[in-house]
Order: C-alpha cells, then sequence, then structure tokens
C-alpha cells in the first residue's frame, strides 16, 4: 500500500482543515493529486511525524499570504513577469540537472511559492519543456493554492519536514528565501532534501552572503519598509560548507551571478519597470512612493546594490556587472540589477 492510500484511509489526518485555503487535505488528495501524476507518485503524507506537521502548518501564517500578513499580494504581482530572474533560475536548474544528462529530471522546487520557476520553465524555454518536470512546495497555503489555480503540481509543506517519499525526485533545489528558514531548522532542511533525491542526485541551495549588498539590502531598507520586517540571517560559505558536512553530502560552493533583468521601451521605461518591480518583490512599495520619482528610486538601487567592493572580496575573479545599468539590446532597452549570490551543490552518494 503506498503513503497516498494509506493517507486517504486515515480519517485523523485526511480531514485536517485548512490544508490549503479553503481545502482540506481529503480534498486535496481527492481532487488535486490524481490531475497530477508528479504529486501521485512522490507525495507520502503517511511518513513519520506527517500528522504533527500537517497540525503545525494549519496554524501556521506566513508574510507570503498576503499583503496583510507581509507581502504576499505584491511579491505575487512581481512574479507575473517571470522572465524577471529567468538568467538566474536557468542556471539553478542546469546545475540541478547535471547528474540526469541523459533523461528528464524531476526537481523538487522546495521554497517555490506560486511556481514562478515552473512557469519560467514553461513560459520561457521551449527546449526545456520535456527536460524538467517541477514539483513546486511552499510553506504559505496561499502560495500554493495559487499555483494550483495555474495548472501546476504543488504541495504545502515545511522545508524541514517534506511530504514525499524517500528517493522520490531526481534533485531538490533550496532557493529564493532560504534565509528564510530558522538557523535550528536548517540542518534538518538540508537533510529532509537529500532523503527525498534519489541515489546520484544533487540538492541545489541557493541564498545571499550574508556580506553581500543583497544582505544589506534585506537589513537596511526590507526590514524596515515592510509590514512584517525581515529579520532573518544569511548564510555564509563556513555555514554551507558545514551543513552539508554535518548532512554527510559535503557540497561544492560557488559564486553565482543572479540578476534581476527588465525590459523597456525607452532607458526612462526600463528603470520605471525595475523600480516597480522591486517595489513589489519586496514590498517596499509604500518606501519607494516617498522617494519622488523614478530617479530617486533608480537612485536608491544603485547604492544598495552597487557590488564592487563585494566582487573585490571574492577569493576568486568573477564576471559579474558591478552595478546597476541600462542599455539598448536590439529594440528594446533592458535594466539590468545585479545580485550576487552563493550556491552549494551536493550529490547524493550513488
Amino acid at each position: 500500500m503506498t503513503g497516498l492510500e494509506n493517507i486517504m484511509q486515515s480519517d485523523a489526518l485526511a480531514e485536517v482543515d485548512f490544508y490549503l485555503p479553503s481545502m482540506t487535505l481529503s480534498e486535496y488528495l481527492r481532487d488535486v493529486v490524481p490531475a497530477h501524476p508528479l504529486l501521485g507518485s512522490a507525495l507520502d503524507f503517511a511518513r513519520p511525524g506527517a500528522e504533527k506537521a500537517l497540525r503545525l502548518l494549519t496554524t501556521t501564517t506566513t508574510e507570503f499570504d498576503s499583503d496583510d500578513t507581509g507581502r504576499g499580494d505584491s511579491y505575487r504581482r512581481a512574479q507575473r513577469d517571470s522572465s524577471v530572474r529567468w538568467r538566474g533560475v536557468r542556471q539553478l536548474l542546469e546545475l540541478a540537472a547535471e547528474s540526469t544528462p541523459e533523461r528528464p529530471c524531476t526537481v523538487l522546487d522546495v521554497l517555490g511559492g506560486d511556481g514562478t520557476i515552473a512557469r519560467a520553465v514553461h513560459e520561457h524555454a521551449a527546449d526545456l519543456h520535456d527536460r524538467f518536470g517541477i514539483l513546486t512546495g511552499d510553506l504559505s497555503g496561499e502560495m500554493v493554492a495559487q499555483a494550483l489555480a495555474q495548472g501546476l503540481p504543488a504541495v504545502r509543506q515545511a522545508a524541514d519536514h517534506l511530504f514525499l517519499g524517500d528517493r522520490t525526485v531526481d534533485a531538490v533545489l533550496l532557493a529564493y528565501g532560504t534565509h528564510h528558514i530558522a538557523p535550528d531548522d536548517r540542518l534538518s532542511a538540508v537533510t529532509e532534501a537529500l532523503r527525498v533525491v534519489r541515489p546520484g542526485g544533487r540538492v541545489v541551495l541557493h541564498d545571499f552572503d550574508e556580506s553581500s549588498p543583497m544582505a544589506d539590502f534585506f537589513t537596511r531598507i526590507v526590514h524596515p519598509y515592510t509590514t512584517a520586517g525581515h529579520d532573518y540571517p544569511h548564510f555564509s560559505r563556513t555555514l554551507l560548507n558545514e551543513l552539508f558536512e554535518e548532512a554527510g553530502a559535503p557540497a561544492d560552493v560557488v559564486d553565482f551571478y543572479d540578476p534581476l533583468i527588465v525590459h523597456g521601451e525607452t532607458e526612462e521605461d526600463a528603470r520605471r519597470r525595475m523600480c516597480d518591480y522591486v517595489a513589489d518583490m519586496y514590498g517596499v512599495g509604500s518606501f519607494f512612493d516617498t522617494l519622488g520619482g523614478t530617479d530617486a528610486c533608480w537612485h536608491v538601487l544603485e547604492q544598495h546594490f552597487g557590488h564592487e567592493r563585494y566582487l573585490a572580496s571574492l577569493p576568486d575573479r568573477v564576471d559579474f556587472t558591478p552595478g546597476p545599468v541600462v542599455y539598448r539590446s536590439h529594440d528594446t532597452y533592458v535594466a539590468e540589477v545585479p545580485r550576487a549570490a552563493i550556491v552549494a551543490i551536493a550529490q547524493k552518494a550513488a
């Protein structure tokens, strides 16, 4: 009997209220899972600790549920344009798939929000449609509900307790919010990722170095000017190495260029669109509104996303754009805001 069959026979778990907004777990299993073979083949709600984890979910509110709880609505508004982060997203997927070069790669996107990465593949990479099967996970019930509404396979779960069976996916991606995982839960999150990956598969963890301009932007702009604040410690190279060593899968830690890229009809339009995107994505629209227009907002980006000192401090030379820039590309203008990240890449023993 599979884990899915077990859970459907367990009234105590299946009737958990509000697994998703206005949806019990039983309804999710009955109405959602059968429509997505990727879910049916991977889910295991009967694994040890699942009942406790499920009940904790029903009492959990996150800053990404709505703008009332933080910046959920504005974040989802920004992510409608999945092209803005596509350069970094594609690189992360390619890193994840290197262990399965001869066949399609099933990827669990642990911090997947409303499915930005899955949508980006569909919208911007026809050559990857048959290469990846992406299962979106997230702690926020609102985010998962939005992903499902767009036809994407998605599961609500915490990073430190995944509702997937052992060895059910080819790769796990922890990205775009990894610093939100509480420090005491980070080892469990890495251990869980390694558990659900098949032998030989990869775990790829992306975050912004604690000494990077991106981390500084969170501290100086996002934390004081958003509803929920942003008091989350970022990672370091040392911490990443220690986490994966303790989890039993040593990782390579590399520098990673992950820019925001927005297009506009004019130089001014490109800058404005970038300012609007950053305002929505990071929930700082009210603060940006006080600055007095696009020029002032762009100046804030120049102040906080200048990477010259950070790049000079790196152990190896990298070819990253050092600061926000607007340039002409064919018949459009492109605004590019650099973000330097660090990525740990670990391969599970075969």
